[in-house]
Order: structure tokens, then C-alpha cells, then sequence
């Protein structure tokens, strides 16, 4: 799981109390403030394997510095304080700031809560399949 896969994934109260607590020790500017805008979703048939577009998905996506170095952050729909939430740990994380590496033990417990929550619900679907040479013997 990539860093925004795990920022997606994390529990937005636990971002917003990152962020927060980074905020109260670095100065953070605010670069692009957070916006909505639409961008085309791609998706991959699996039967040709080839690239599509769905259609449009909604995002917000904000720019912020901390000491000199750069966070982007995004997230889908309308939500404007987990995107700025993500882009003040990307820039936390990537500026190597003394907390460095609390900031990644949270990030990682999230990574951990996420992939947990992914394999109850695959082992939930998984119950559901239907297993076709079965059914024919």
C-alpha cells in the first residue's frame, strides 16, 4: 500500500490530529487552498487488457510548504480538510522534520488498520464465490 492509498484508506480524525499537532510545531503555508475539480478515472479491462475511461470523478486537492518543501495533497469528493490534511503529511514526511519518524509510526498503524479491514472484507466476498467446477462434479 502506497502513502495514498494509506492516506485515503486512514481515519480522517486521525489525520486532522496529525496535522494539527505537525501545524503546532512548523510553520505551514498554505500554497492552493482546497478545491474542488473534476479529472477523468481510468480503469483496466481485464478481459483485453487495455486502459478505459469511466467517466469523471470529483476531487479536492490542496498545496501546502512547510520549511521550503512541497505537499500535494487529494482526496475524492468534496473534502476539503482530509485534503489538506494529506498534503500537510506529505510535506512533513518529505521535508524530514525532527517528528519524522512519529509521523510514519501513525501512517503505519493506519497502513496496518487499513489492510486488516481490506482482508476481513476480501475474506467476507470470498465466502460468496462461486466455485463452478464444483457445482459441475
Amino acid at each position: 500500500m502506497d502513502l495514498q492509498e494509506i492516506l485515503a484508506e486512514g481515519e480522517k480524525r486521525v489525520w486532522v490530529w496529525l496535522t494539527e499537532k505537525i501545524a503546532a510545531r512548523h510553520p505551514v503555508k498554505v500554497l492552493k487552498p482546497p478545491e474542488t475539480s473534476l479529472v477523468m478515472m481510468r480503469a483496466r479491462d481485464s478481459v483485453e487488457d487495455s486502459e478505459f475511461y469511466l467517466g469523471e470523478v470529483l476531487i479536492t486537492e490542496a498545496v501546502v510548504e512547510i520549511n521550503g518543501v512541497l505537499g500535494y495533497g487529494i482526496a475524492l469528493e468534496d473534502e476539503p480538510e482530509r485534503a489538506l490534511c494529506h498534503a500537510v503529511i506529505k510535506a512533513a514526511l518529505a521535508a524530514d522534520l525532527p517528528e519524522r519518524e512519529e509521523i510514519q509510526e501513525v501512517v503505519d498503524q493506519q497502513r496496518r488498520q487499513a489492510e486488516s479491514a481490506s482482508d476481513r472484507k476480501e475474506g467476507m466476498v470470498a465466502g460468496t464465490r462461486v466455485r463452478f467446477a464444483i457445482m459441475e462434479g
